[in-house]
């Protein structure tokens, strides 16, 4: 697991200097510079009565990253992530959603945290989600099935737990 560090860049530029590198126009040419080093995405996921049809086609709103971007493009476009790590797949996590790769680097699946309870979820959202207890770990499942194979998974402790992680995949 790979953790950003915000002093990093500092760290690396005096070293830099140390060693009598001075020619500090050409950092840029560094392959580390090759990313941002910190994240300018946002993941302030828009949860509203509009949410389930606004993500029929692979993009939630309020979140820059979509089902099916590559892994360069997200990194060229908002820098390095918070955490790097492997559960199942490969993921990078940024502020609060993280997304996992198939083996050909594209996002397949973004999860989000959200801070709602299951039953103002239902209520915002509506519809006929299928709901209840996860066979494998006792967790209370909210699940929304979209249309174009897309699905919401939304996981809580407990089924009145604050605090849950939506997960948003393609079949």
């Amino acid at each position: 697991m790979i953790a950003r560090s915000g002093s990093m860049l500092s760290f690396f530029l005096y070293i830099l200097i140390l060693s009598g590198y001075t020619d500090l126009d050409r950092i840029d040419q560094l392959e580390m510079n090759k990313y941002k080093f910190f994240s300018e995405l946002s993941c302030n996921l828009t949860i509203d009565s509009n949410l389930l049809d606004q993500s029929k086609s692979g993009q939630l709103p309020g979140v820059d990253v979509s089902i099916g971007m590559s892994k360069q493009e997200i990194l060229k476009t908002h820098g390095m992530p918070d955490t790097i790590g492997e559960m199942h797949a490969t993921y990078y996590k940024y502020n609060g959603c993280t997304f996992y790769f198939d083996s050909e680097d594209l996002v397949r699946v973004i999860d989000v945290d959200i801070h709602m309870t299951p039953t103002q979820i239902k209520e915002i959202l509506g519809g006929k989600p299928f709901e209840g207890l996860d066979g494998e770990d006792d967790s209370y499942l909210i699940t929304y099935v979209l249309e174009n194979d897309y699905r919401f998974y939304i996981d809580y402790g407990t089924e009145n737990s604050h605090e849950g992680v939506l997960r948003y995949k393609i079949n």
